[in-house]
Parts: structure tokens; C-alpha cells; sequence
């Protein structure tokens, strides 16, 4: 661990991305959800993905490979 001196700041705390949302979930003791859509750089299949901050502190993630749809019947 580094001490910090006489003229040094400690660095900064480094917060979750999410934090926002989080402590919103918290604070109004509701869930608060996160959804959208999403094409990983290694993979050209796009993933629908939902996040749900619960009052509670803790959060779900679920994420979903969005296949093409079939092609058409011939009639």
C-alpha cells in the first residue's frame, strides 16, 4: 500500500460505470432497468441486453443473441 505525503493527493476512488443507476435504485427503492442493443467488435451477430438495478444494491444482467429471422416460406 502507498502512502500518501505531506503534498501528494491520494488518487481518486474508482467508481463502477454503472454507479449512477445504482445508487438511483437505491435511493428511490425501485428497480431501474437498462435495455438496448449492442455488436460486440469480435462478433457481427447483435446482442439485446437488459440490466436491472435492484433497490436491494444488487443488479441483474441478461444478455441475448438476436438471431436473423428465417427466410420466407415459398409459397
Amino acid at each position: 500500500m502507498r502512502t500518501v505525503g505531506r503534498h501528494q493527493r491520494p488518487p481518486d476512488p474508482v467508481l463502477p460505470t454503472d454507479a449512477d443507476a445504482r445508487l438511483d435504485a437505491i435511493g428511490s427503492r425501485r428497480a431501474v432497468v437498462e435495455e438496448g442493443i449492442v455488436v460486440f467488435p469480435e462478433s457481427a451477430a447483435p446482442y439485446a441486453y437488459r440490466t436491472v438495478h435492484r433497490p436491494d444494491g444488487g443488479v441483474d444482467h441478461h444478455l441475448v443473441r438476436l438471431e436473423p429471422p428465417p427466410p420466407p416460406l415459398p409459397l
